[in-house]
This record gives structure tokens, C-alpha cells and sequence, in this order.
């Protein structure tokens, strides 16, 4: 009798066990309660300035994909940051599955690492159409990753002029359209009047611009040995801040760390050199009352001698897969999705340049932002504005610091470049 009595508390026991776990008794199942067991959770990372418009396009996949739900996350903005974080998150065991990647310099240390999962066979079977991300994303994988996709782009980069609508009205001249460097020199100096804080600015090229956009353009980088047109770029950029007086100058934004956007939200700047960013943060400004001005956009201004209409730029966002997650499989239909036709024009909704370039995500776009010139962004040739090559930042580095001697007319330009030349092979010998 006493067994019977043993063996009927062990049975009770057990069934009270099994019915708790049934009902979700422990905290772990109660996180996934109402979910299949076969729905792939996916840990997605990016920065917080990707929050706004990446939320939308989660919500939309996953209102898609009954059997994957991605949970978004976000990192500070810095990149120093942002890339840390991402370190630690691959190297500690975290459960991050999918991640995006700002510019080239940081896919090719994430690549190199063996921190992003090949895609390439995916790419191929799946028919990813790489050709609509352009020439520059091609010239990335052949010379970046050897021929190998570890990462799609979503988001690309371009500049233009953006010009204050009421101050060419005001001055009774037209609109700017394609012009030369020079023209555009002229022009500035033109539009340029006043004195102190009633100062009418012909233009503003702000300080934090290091790519030299007209050497570019001619076909030349910072990597070349014959850095003429560099050079005379940099000799142009001292024309219009010193010499014409047509742009705030170097030493007086770099002294005063002026805040470029505002400096042309508060309308005493007719022209803006930057890139399509100014779009989204332009109207973010309308939209919530901090400022009142009409724009519009043009052509980036070409060197004398190239005809076609080029600008600098390039696919600069991408995302990718880590190599340790569970769920690869899910993660790529999550990347497929951000980077093709649906994701693309979601970004487009929200006054961003997608990398998917097609019919659809041009309309999105243009209709976004209402902007008359701003599909000078689909018709224009981009060069890159950064080359796909591993020190490609340390170059830039020595070149900022050799080119602020020069803008802070510290340094004549024949040592400027001479001293950068040196240092860069130096460098690109180690």
C-alpha cells in the first residue's frame, strides 16, 4: 500500500510539471508566448538616425512574413561608437542576427574579419538584381571583397547645390541649373552682399567636406600620383573663401563650429554644397516649424572640360548577416527585403536616396519629396567619393590634416600636397 501511496504522489507531481509548462510557467516562454515554434526571431542593429524610416520597413516585413519577426535595435550615431558595439556584439556570443554597415571603409574591416556571412551563392540563386545598385557597388566588390557580395547596399550618396528659391527671386536671377565650377564661383560672388550678421552669403562649402568633389569628377582621387587636379580643387576651395569672399570662410566655421544647415535654414545662403542628406533634413525642419525656407535643387557644378552631367557618391549603407546566426536563412529574406524594390521605396517615402534604383523607387522618391531637380539624383553619372581600398580613412586623415594647413592658410598649397604625397606612400608601403 505504501508503494501505491509513492508512486501516486511521483505521478501527481509530474503531472502538476508538465501542466505548468504547458501553461508557460517560466519567464523564458512566456516572452514567446503566442508565437509558432518555427517563427525565426531576428536581433536587427543599426544606428539611431536609421530609426525613424528602418521602423516602417520592419513593421512592413513583418506584417509580410508570418514565419520571421525582426526586432529592431539601435546604436549611437558615432561611428567609433556604433563599430565597437558591433565588435562586441560578434566577438561576445550576442544574438544579433542581421546588422547595417555605414560606409565602405567599415564593410571591408567587417569583411576581412570574417564578420559577415557570404552571401554570394544566395545572390546568385536568388537573382538579386546587382545592377540596380549601380556601377559604384560594382567597383566595390570587385576591389573591396575579391569578387564576393558579403552585404547589399540600401542607402547611396550623392551632392548637389541646394539654393535659397526667395534670395534668386529677391535679386531677380534665375535659377541656377548645370554649371561649371567657375560659373558657379561667379555666381557666388554675384549673390554676395552685406556686412555682420546681416551678411548675404553667395554660397556656404562646409568645412567637414573632405572629398576634393571637382578633382573626383575629372577622374582623379587622393590615391593617384598626379594630383593636379586635387590640387587645383583645393585651390578653388581657397578662391571662394578667401579670395572672392563669396563663402564663410574655413577659419571662421571651423573657429566658430557653425552648424552648416542652420547657417542655410535662416536664409542668408543662396547656394549649399551637399549631399542629398539636405533633403531629409530640410524638410524634417519644415515640417516642425524651425524654419520657413523655400529651396530647390541643382546640378553638382562640373570642372571645365567634362561634359556629361557627374556627380560624387556612391552606395554607402549596406547591411549584412552574421556569421554566427541561428537563423541565415530568414536573415537574407530580411536583407533581400530592406535592399530591393519594397524596401527601397519605403526609404524613398522618407526623402532618403535608396541604393535599388527603378522605376517605382524614383517615382516614391521624387513624389516624396517634391523637389523639381531632385531626379538629378537617378540621371547623373556618380563617381565614387570614397575608393574601395582597405586604409582608404588613413588616407582621408592625412589629406583633412593637410588640407586644414592649408585652409587655415597656414601652409602654402606646394607643401600641402608635397607633405601629403609623402605621408600616403608611406602609409600604403607599411
Amino acid at each position: 500500500m505504501k508503494h501505491h501511496k509513492k508512486y501516486a504522489s511521483l505521478l501527481l507531481a509530474l503531472v502538476l510539471i508538465l501542466s505548468l509548462t504547458a501553461c508557460g510557467g517560466n519567464g523564458k516562454q512566456d516572452d514567446n508566448a503566442g508565437q509558432s515554434s518555427d517563427k525565426a526571431v531576428l536581433q536587427y542593429y543599426t544606428w539611431t538616425d536609421e530609426e525613424d524610416y528602418m521602423r516602417k520597413i520592419v513593421d512592413d516585413f513583418n506584417a509580410k512574413h508570418e514565419n520571421i519577426e525582426v526586432k529592431l535595435n539601435t546604436i549611437s550615431n558615432d561611428a567609433d561608437e556604433y563599430n565597437t558595439k558591433i565588435m562586441t556584439n560578434l566577438s561576445g556570443g550576442s544574438q544579433m542576427d542581421v546588422y547595417s554597415i555605414n560606409g565602405t571603409a567599415s564593410l571591408g574591416m567587417y569583411a576581412q574579419k570574417n564578420q559577415l556571412l557570404d552571401l554570394t551563392e544566395q545572390i546568385k540563386n536568388s537573382k538579386v538584381e546587382v545592377s540596380a545598385y549601380g556601377p559604384s557597388f560594382q567597383d566595390i566588390v570587385t576591389v573591396l571583397t575579391e569578387g564576393k557580395y558579403f552585404a547589399l547596399p540600401y542607402r547611396t550618396s550623392q551632392y548637389a547645390i541646394f539654393y535659397n528659391k526667395a534670395i534668386f527671386d529677391k535679386e531677380g536671377i534665375e535659377y541656377p541649373e548645370q554649371m561649371t565650377w567657375n560659373e558657379y564661383a561667379e555666381l557666388a560672388k554675384q549673390l554676395t552682399k552685406g556686412e555682420g550678421v546681416d551678411k548675404q552669403w553667395g554660397g556656404y562649402y562646409a568645412d567637414w567636406l573632405i572629398a576634393p568633389l571637382g578633382g573626383l569628377q575629372s577622374g582623379s582621387t587622393i590615391l593617384d600620383d598626379n594630383l593636379e587636379p586635387v590640387e587645383g580643387f583645393l585651390q578653388f576651395l581657397n578662391r571662394i573663401y578667401y579670395e572672392d569672399q563669396s563663402h564663410m570662410s574655413y577659419k571662421q566655421m571651423k573657429g566658430e563650429s557653425i552648424d552648416w544647415i542652420k547657417q542655410f535654414e535662416v536664409g542668408n545662403v543662396a547656394m549649399l554644397i551637399n549631399g542629398e542628406w539636405t533633403i531629409n533634413m530640410l524638410k524634417a525642419d519644415i515640417d516642425t516649424g524651425k524654419t520657413d525656407i523655400e529651396f530647390d535643387m541643382a546640378p553638382l557644378p562640373l570642372p571645365d572640360g567634362v561634359q556629361d552631367q557627374t556627380t560624387v557618391g556612391g552606395v554607402s549603407t549596406f547591411i549584412g548577416i552574421n556569421p554566427a546566426s541561428k537563423n541565415q536563412e530568414a536573415a537574407f529574406e530580411f536583407v533581400k527585403y530592406v535592399t530591393g524594390n519594397e524596401g527601397g521605396t519605403m526609404i524613398a517615402e522618407s526623402n532618403v536616396l535608396p541604393a535599388f534604383s527603378s522605376k517605382d523607387t524614383k517615382e516614391s522618391y521624387l513624389k516624396a519629396t517634391n523637389i523639381q531637380g531632385s531626379s538629378y539624383f537617378f540621371d547623373a553619372k556618380t563617381v565614387m567619393e570614397n575608393q574601395p581600398v582597405p586604409k582608404i580613412d588613413e588616407v582621408n586623415r592625412i589629406f583633412s590634416e593637410q588640407r586644414d594647413l592649408y585652409l587655415f592658410q597656414e601652409q602654402d598649397l606646394e607643401t600641402t600636397m608635397n607633405t601629403f604625397q609623402q605621408q600616403r606612400n608611406q602609409l600604403l608601403q607599411q
